[in-house]
């Protein structure tokens, strides 16, 4: 199925697999190990632990102009990532982010991405760890719709759906099944996120953080067993005294988020959304909010800015 033109606009990436097929003119390259080839050359092994079992963490940074933004900030949290799963990283964060840099060049991306996972590494299947086994690292670039002009795209459209992964949601998991399959029911009924939910607290979405305005002030979930420690998250927070946006970091009911005058949600790929409906019900007055913009514009103005310094 094509996307239509009015989809592909879209910042917050519901993309048919094909969005994602490099153009001829660009590198289909992947860095493994130290070894950069093609991604048909490349091979892994079948005993690789997170191909088994999910053992293994990832990040995804942003590419604006063939420049990681906030690559420092991604690696630390690989660090914890692999931390929480009992793993350490094969080679110091400044070491990767060398490579990484080297690589983005000849990859031809621009604006766009770089996926980047790190596994436990191949080894005889056994739920035990194993003794003196090799990790596997590896990264590759994908390019990426450019981001929209700050409140010009359409609102986004949440479900609801019940939250049932584990309570380590602070670490970047591979384990992502839980996330794709509310990702998926949502799709199926026309909407664009799904929003966890358990005991009538909201957390975050599918593949994004959430954000509440009520009364003036964002309001968003800690941080914790249940919320992702997002990159885009941090630097809005940092954001949002710069801009005289108060914010609290609370547990938010379901109700009282409903209710909101301003929904939006971050991510790395998709900057800040505003939501326009939640489960077909309309969120505020139907457009993207003045506080929501104030602080997409505050980030964007922080992408050009890092960017600009990145380019000196």
């Amino acid at each position: 199925m094509e996307m239509t033109k009015k989809a592909a606009c879209r910042p917050f990436f519901i993309l048919h697999p094909s969005a994602f097929i490099l153009p001829k003119h660009m590198s289909d390259l992947i860095w493994l190990n130290g070894n950069v080839s093609t991604m048909a050359e490349t091979r892994l092994g079948v005993e690789d632990r997170g191909f088994q079992f999910a053992d293994g963490v990832y990040e995804v940074i942003r590419l604006y102009d063939g420049r990681p933004f906030t690559l420092t900030e991604h690696l630390d949290r690989l660090q914890k990532s692999a931390g929480g799963i009992e793993m350490e990283l094969p080679m110091p964060a400044t070491e990767l982010a060398q490579h990484i840099g080297r690589f983005i060049p000849r990859t031809g991306v621009r604006d766009g991405m770089i996926y980047l996972q790190l596994t436990r590494g191949s080894a005889p299947r056994n739920h035990l760890f194993p003794e003196n086994t090799s990790a596997t690292l590896l990264f590759y670039a994908r390019p990426l719709p450019a981001v929209l002009k700050a409140g010009s795209a359409d609102g986004v459209k949440l479900m609801t759906v019940t939250d049932e992964r584990w309570r380590r949601c602070y670490i970047k998991s591979i384990a992502l099944l839980p996330n794709v399959l509310a990702k998926n029911k949502a799709a199926k009924h026309g909407f664009d996120e799904a929003v966890f939910i358990e005991n009538g607290i909201v957390s975050e979405c599918s593949a994004s953080n959430l954000f509440a305005v009520i009364n003036g002030r964002v309001v968003t979930h800690p941080v914790g067993p249940k919320v992702l420690p997002g990159i885009t998250r941090a630097v809005l927070l940092d954001l949002a005294s710069s801009v005289k946006v108060k914010v609290d970091e609370r547990p938010l009911g379901i109700d009282e988020a409903r209710q909101a005058d301003e929904l939006f949600i971050t991510s790395t790929t998709r900057e800040l959304s505003w939501v326009s409906t939640w489960n077909d019900l309309p969120v505020g007055d139907g457009v993207c909010g003045p506080i929501t913009l104030r602080l997409h514009q505050a980030y964007q103005r922080r992408v050009s800015r890092d960017i600009k310094v990145a380019a000196a």
